[in-house]
C-alpha cells in the first residue's frame, strides 16, 4: 500500500516528492489535491465586457446582464428549478422536503410547499416560509414603483387585486402554515399558464434587513406586513448607495457572499452555509473576482494568468485573438461556444413624438444596413435577426427546425422565419415612405430639396417638426463608428439627422425600463432572454399616451404576448404557434427594430475543471459545479479512491 501511495503521489502531486515521509495529521499546505473540494485558497478571476451597475438584488430596479450573474451567485433557494433534460420547471428537492399541486373546484390551483429545515441564511439563521411570503409582498408593493422601480406582476395570485387596492388587509393567495409550509394559490382566470411552476420561482429575502421592525403575519386570511412598506424605507435600506441591499447585500441565500464592490470589480467568497444544489454541488472555488474588461485587453489578461475565465466574449478581434491563443496554448487554455438567447435591437421610445408614426420607424429600418453592421461588429460571429428573438432561444430553434446541438454556426441569411417582414436596406423606399407621410418640407416650410436641405420637416399646426433624432448607445467608440457607416449616413441621405449619444449601461437600462423622457428618441441596447419569456418586456411604458400610434402598436404586441403564455404547459406546439404570431406582429408594427444575434465565446484556463456553461443560463450557475486544480481531471471514482488513500496517509 505504501509503495502504491508513493507512486500515486509521484504521479499526481510531484511537489510532494521532496517532502519527508512523516507528516502532520492533516493534508500539507503544498498538497493542491484538495482544490477539488471546497477550499478557500482556490481563486478565480472572471472577466466580462458588460459592466456591473451594482444591482445585485432582483431586477425591480433594472440591471445589466452582469448584475444578473452576480444575483445568481448571491441569491438561491427558489422552490423550483429548470430541468434541462426534461426541458421544464420542476420542484427543487434541495429546497423542499415535499410539494403538492391541488386543483380546486373553482378552477384555481393551490401549491403546497414544505421547506427543508436545513435552509440557512449566510449568517447561519434559518430560512422560513415567512421569508418567501415577504418576497411576494415586497416585489408587488407599490412602494417599489414610487422609488423608480418596476414591481413584479403577481396579478395571477388569488386576492392580489383586493390586496393592492386596499380592499383587503391580507393577500389571500399566499398563506403560512407553520414556519416551514408555504401555500400559494393561482386564481382560475390566470390559468392556464405555460410556465406554470416558474411562478413559484421566488427567492427568500431578509425582512429584518429590508424592512426593519416589520413582520409577516397570517391570521387565517392570508399574509400581510405588520406595518406598510414605504418608499422612504426602501430608499434607506435598499437604494442607499453605500449600505443598501441593492448594491451591498450581506445576508443572502446563495452559494457566494459579496465581500466588496468598487463600481467595477466585485469580490465574492464561498458561503459556508449554502446547502447545495439538488445534485449535491456546493462552492469549491473559495474566492471569485468578477470584473469588467475591455474587449481589446481581455485575452491578454487570460494568457498572462491575470484572468481565469472570460465570459461572453463578443468583439470580433477579441474572439479571433482568443481562438488563436487557445490553439497555440498547448492545451493550457480552452473555450466553449454557445448561441446567444437574446439580441441587440433599437427600441423606439413612446415618449418621443418623432417616432410615433410607423412610416418613420419603417424608413429608419430601410436605411439601416444591418447585415453590414453585424458583420463589422461581430466579425462573422453574429447574424441579422428579423424578430424579437435570439439564435439560442428554444422557441426560434424549434420554429426554424434548427438542431439544438449545432451551436457553432449561424444562418448566413440571418435569423428569420416565414411570415416575418425582412427590412433590407432600401433608401429609395425610405424616401417614398417619408414623402407619403408628409415629411416633405424644410425648416422654412418650403419643399424639401435633398441637394439643398439636410433635414425633412412636417407641418404641425402653426409650427414645423423636423426629423432630428437622438439615440442613446453604450459607451463604445467601436459601436459609434460602425453606426456612422451603416445607419447615420444612410439616414442623412434620406433627410433624417441622427445624433448618437454614448451613455452608461445604467442610464440605458433606466430609460428602457421606465420609458421616461430622457431626451432620447431611440435606444440601442441588448436584451438577453431567460428561459421564461416575460410578456412584461413588451408592455407599453407610457400607457397614459394611449392614443399614440407607437403605444397602440405596443399594446397589440403585448396582448399577443399575454395570450401566448396563456397556454397549457403541455401544449408546446400551441405556444410556439402563438409566439410566431407575436413575432409577425412585431415586424408588421415595428415597436422595436431587431438588429442581430450572435455567438458567445467563453475562454478559460484548463485549471478550471467541470465548467460547462452550455448547460446552464450563466457562468455563475456553471461555476458552482466547477473547481480549480492544476492537475488533469480524473473520473469521479478515481478521485475518490485517491482521496481516501491520501486521507489514510495524512489524515482528514
Amino acid at each position: 500500500m505504501k509503495k502504491m501511495l508513493v507512486f500515486l503521489l509521484a504521479l499526481l502531486l510531484p511537489i510532494l516528492s521532496a517532502m519527508p515521509a512523516a507528516a502532520e495529521n492533516k493534508l500539507p499546505d503544498e498538497v493542491i489535491w484538495n482544490r477539488w473540494y471546497q477550499d478557500e485558497r482556490a481563486r478565480l478571476t472572471v472577466g466580462t465586457v458588460t459592466p456591473m451597475e451594482g444591482r445585485f438584488f432582483t431586477n425591480l430596479w433594472g440591471g445589466t446582464a452582469s448584475d444578473m450573474d452576480a444575483q445568481m451567485l448571491l441569491h438561491a433557494a427558489s422552490p423550483v428549478r429548470w430541468d434541462g433534460e426534461l426541458d421544464r420547471f420542476v420542484f427543487d428537492r434541495s429546497v423542499l422536503e415535499d410539494a403538492a399541486v391541488l386543483t380546486n373546484s373553482d378552477g384555481s390551483r393551490t401549491y403546497l410547499m414544505v421547506l427543508s429545515e436545513d435552509l440557512r441564511w449566510s449568517d447561519d439563521t434559518r430560512i422560513t416560509a415567512a421569508d418567501y411570503a415577504f418576497s411576494f409582498l415586497l416585489q408587488m408593493d407599490p412602494a417599489v414603483a414610487e422609488t423608480g422601480g418596476r414591481p413584479e406582476d403577481f396579478s395571477w395570485l388569488e386576492g392580489s387585486e383586493a390586496y393592492l387596492s386596499g380592499q383587503a388587509k391580507a393577500l389571500s393567495g399566499v398563506r403560512l402554515i407553520g414556519d416551514n409550509i408555504l401555500q400559494v394559490t393561482a386564481k382560475a382566470e390566470a390559468l392556464p399558464y405555460y410556465y406554470e411552476l416558474n411562478r413559484l420561482a421566488v427567492q427568500p429575502y431578509p425582512i429584518e434587513v429590508i424592512a426593519p421592525g416589520t413582520a409577516v403575519r397570517d391570521e387565517g386570511e392570508g399574509v400581510y406586513l405588520s406595518r406598510p412598506l414605504t418608499a422612504r424605507t426602501l430608499e434607506q435600506t435598499v437604494l442607499n448607495e453605500t449600505t443598501g441591499y441593492l448594491s451591498h447585500p450581506q445576508k443572502v441565500s446563495g452559494p457566494y457572499l459579496l465581500k466588496s464592490f468598487d463600481g467595477n470589480t466585485a469580490l465574492f467568497i464561498a458561503n459556508p452555509y449554502f446547502r447545495g444544489t439538488e445534485d449535491g454541488y456546493t462552492p469549491r472555488i473559495g474566492r471569485i473576482t468578477f470584473t469588467a474588461e475591455h474587449n481589446s485587453e481581455m485575452v491578454s489578461g487570460l494568457t498572462k494568468g491575470e484572468t481565469g475565465l472570460l465570459n461572453k466574449v463578443t468583439g470580433a478581434d477579441a474572439i479571433r485573438d482568443g481562438i488563436r491563443c487557445v490553439m497555440a496554448s498547448q492545451d493550457t487554455l480552452a473555450m466553449q461556444v454557445r448561441p446567444r438567447t437574446g439580441l441587440t435591437m433599437i427600441w423606439f421610445m413612446e415618449c418621443s413624438p418623432k417616432v410615433q408614426e410607423k412610416a418613420v420607424r419603417e424608413a429608419i429600418a430601410c436605411c439601416f444596413d444591418r447585415d453590414t453592421f453585424t458583420h463589422l461588429y461581430t466579425g462573422g460571429y453574429g447574424t441579422r435577426t428579423d424578430g424579437f428573438f435570439g439564435a439560442g432561444q428554444w422557441m426560434y430553434r424549434m420554429a426554424a427546425g434548427t438542431d439544438a446541438g449545432d451551436v457553432h454556426t449561424l444562418p448566413e441569411k440571418g435569423l428569420t422565419l416565414p411570415g416575418l417582414i425582412r427590412y433590407t436596406q432600401d433608401r429609395e423606399k425610405a424616401v417614398r415612405l417619408l414623402d407619403a407621410a408628409g415629411w416633405t418640407l424644410n425648416e422654412k416650410g418650403e419643399t424639401y430639396n435633398p441637394y439643398r436641405d439636410s433635414v425633412r420637416y412636417k407641418r404641425n399646426g402653426d409650427s414645423f417638426t423636423g426629423l432630428e433624432l437622438t439615440m442613446a448607445v453604450p459607451e463604445s467608440e467601436e459601436i459609434r463608428k460602425k453606426l456612422e457607416l451603416t445607419l447615420i449616413t444612410p439616414l442623412k441621405e434620406a433627410g433624417i439627422r441622427l445624433t448618437v449619444v454614448p451613455v452608461s449601461m445604467e442610464a440605458l437600462q433606466e430609460s428602457y425600463v421606465s420609458g421616461k423622457n430622457s431626451g432620447y428618441d431611440m435606444l440601442y441596447l441588448g436584451e438577453n432572454f431567460s428561459r421564461v419569456f416575460d410578456p412584461e418586456l413588451l408592455k407599453p411604458r407610457e400607457e397614459d399616451n394611449g392614443d399614440s400610434e407607437l403605444v397602440r402598436a405596443r399594446k397589440e404586441v403585448y396582448a399577443l404576448a399575454l395570450d401566448m403564455v396563456r397556454t397549457e404547459p403541455e401544449d408546446t406546439d400551441g405556444f410556439v404557434r402563438k409566439w410566431r404570431g407575436m413575432q409577425e406582429k412585431i415586424t408588421e408594427t415595428l415597436p422595436l427594430l431587431p438588429v442581430y444575434s450572435n455567438l458567445y465565446f467563453d475562454f478559460y484556463t484548463r485549471e478550471l475543471h467541470q465548467y460547462d456553461v452550455t448547460r446552464g443560463a450563466s457562468w455563475a450557475e456553471a461555476v458552482v459545479r466547477s473547481c480549480m486544480s492544476d492537475m488533469e481531471e480524473l473520473p469521479a471514482g478515481e478521485r475518490q479512491r485517491i482521496r481516501r488513500e491520501l486521507e489514510e496517509q495524512f489524515g482528514k
